[in-house]
């Protein structure tokens, strides 16, 4: 199932499969590592405040903006 990374809950897992949205955007993202193929994991979705991320051994904060731009194909 495809959602964005901002719709993911606490403790969930996915594969990047696409980034959305502008060249500047694209390129901060690809620059943190966060790039089709990838996978991620959800540390911190609750609001208020920035959804956190592992990508790797990195943590990562994003904002809700530009979590809404990443394409995830969930693990279930």
């Amino acid at each position: 199932m495809y959602v964005r990374l901002s719709q993911m809950r606490e403790g969930e897992s996915g594969i990047v499969v696409d980034i959305q949205g502008g060249a500047g955007a694209r390129q901060r993202l690809l620059g943190m590592g966060i790039t089709p193929g990838v996978r991620v994991w959800v540390i911190k979705s609750s609001r208020p405040g920035p959804i956190i991320v592992a990508v790797g051994t990195s943590r990562i904060a994003l904002g809700r903006g530009i979590a809404d731009k990443i394409i995830v194909r969930r693990e279930l």
